[in-house]
């Protein structure tokens, strides 16, 4: 298993750090390399592109080597050549994600709305939903922080990197006017830059180690998105990170978050700046229902977003197409 970026590449990225572009041309020597080698396995497992940019020759070599592929899809990475103004991109590589998924064995798709993408080109897709190990997250213990009774500020927390930090701006009038009724901290995890003024902001880089301590210091949580079709091919990791860590969300309609919050249940989902407000607003002055909606959140995760459950269905698939069996429908 490879990744074509690197965990340094990832902590710079997150940090605001600009990346140079030796470090971009050593990792696609790389990626060359390992295709190359590629020829001793029976399943290659492609998540997204094997070299972005490139026309689609090692995907294809990797077809005609007899190997069989499974395409996992993820984000709608199609948009970077199709709407894109650059002719030459748009003529040369238009067509490159629909002839990757053609010629797959096998295509996963984050969300129901890649699935229906996908399925246009290739009817061996399957419905596979971004996952986490809910393990790794501890209870943010919303009933017995007492925030409310102490006085002390709840904390709106959001998490991302800098290139999706201007879908959190996009809020600003939003939030402020809710923090002028009750007041809170905004706890932004993964843009340590960022400034908002008018608002009592607490800004942290994004690590491993401390990410999951940093979502347990949050009462709700906030996944603010456009209206765009690229926004619609996001699969909604912050959502699945703040339900495990037991926070109640409030999300924009795109990104998954109809695939995975159950609205008055385990979050809200909000379709207008008056929605957010209103969500924002009951959430912070009901610690109750804080409480309430994040234990629900919880158990939405535990019983269907689980690494634990979603891993064995992984390998009953890789070893079908493995052995050449048709994966067939599955029903989640």
């Amino acid at each position: 298993m490879q990744g074509l970026h690197t965990d340094e590449y990832l902590e710079s990225v997150y940090a605001g750090r600009k990346v140079s572009p030796r470090y971009f041309l050593q990792r696609f020597l790389e990626r060359a390399g390992k295709i190359l080698k590629a020829s001793g396995y029976s399943v290659v497992f492609l998540q997204k592109e094997l070299l972005p940019y490139v026309p689609p020759i090692f995907e294809l070599s990797v077809r005609l080597g007899g190997m069989k592929v499974v395409y996992d899809i993820d984000d709608a990475i199609f948009l970077f050549y199709t709407n894109t103004r650059n002719p030459i991109v748009r003529l040369f590589l238009g067509n490159k994600i629909p002839q990757v998924l053609r010629w797959s064995h096998l295509v996963l798709a984050g969300n129901t709305y890649l699935e229906r993408y996908a399925a246009r080109y290739n009817r061996r897709t399957v419905y596979f939903p971004t996952v986490v190990d809910p393990t790794r997250y501890r209870s943010t213990g919303l009933n017995d922080r007492g925030k409310d009774a102490t006085g002390e500020r709840p904390v709106i927390g959001w998490i991302g990197t800098p290139e999706t930090a201007p879908f959190l701006l996009q809020k600003v009038a939003v939030l402020n006017r809710v923090s002028q009724r009750t007041p809170f901290k905004l706890l932004v995890i993964g843009s340590p830059h960022l400034s908002i003024p008018g608002l009592d902001v607490e800004t942290v880089p994004w690590s491993e180690e401390r990410e999951t301590s940093e979502l347990a210091r949050c009462d709700i949580g906030i996944m603010p998105l456009p209206s765009t079709v690229w926004a619609k091919g996001k699969c909604g990791l912050k959502l699945l990170q703040y339900m495990a860590s037991e926070l109640p969300v409030v999300s924009s309609p795109e990104g998954g978050a109809r695939d995975i919050i159950k609205h008055g249940v385990t979050g809200y989902i909000a379709h207008s700046d008056d929605d957010w407000q209103h969500y924002l607003s009951i959430l912070l002055n009901d610690l109750s229902l804080r409480r309430c909606l994040g234990q629900e959140g919880r158990r939405c995760i535990e019983e269907k977003f689980a690494l634990s459950l979603w891993a064995p269905r992984m390998a009953e698939l890789l070893r079908k197409v493995g052995q050449g069996e048709d994966p067939g429908e599955v029903n989640w």
